[in-house]
């Protein structure tokens, strides 16, 4: 038995299997869905429901272009604070924008990308 036999063994289901000879194109292999909330905050008050998603299980992207600095440093102590009681993730993407993500998320990065000043001026380190 070859790789792609035992890999097609591995993401079909015993009905699949039976319908094998009839269908030999690409398959569409649904394992789960996750959703990805973007959000740009306007207050503090707005950050509840981004921390009520994230214990739900939904990664989140928030962009800090709306508020000041004073207030993007409560709401990232904020979401941070969620974010390890849930033993979530917070991802740099850049200057402006941090992804949430849950504990069953891995968020992977290209290497080599290095961000323009990462979070320590970010948070005016």
């Amino acid at each position: 038995m070859d790789f792609k036999n035992t890999a097609m063994k591995f993401f079909t289901s015993v009905e699949d299997e039976e319908h094998e000879e009839q269908y030999v194109g690409p398959r569409l292999v649904k394992t789960g869905h996750l959703n990805i909330m973007v959000r740009t905050p306007r207050s503090f008050t707005d950050v509840r429901e981004y921390a009520d998603s994230l214990m739900g299980g939904a990664a989140i992207l928030v962009s800090f272009e709306a508020v000041d600095a004073a207030l993007k440093n409560r709401i990232f102590d904020y979401l941070n604070g969620v974010s390890y009681i849930v033993s979530a993730s917070v991802e740099y993407i850049s200057d402006d924008l941090l992804m949430y993500a849950p504990s069953q998320v891995t968020v992977a990065k290209e290497k080599g990308v290095k961000p323009s000043g990462g979070l320590g001026s970010w948070l005016g380190k």
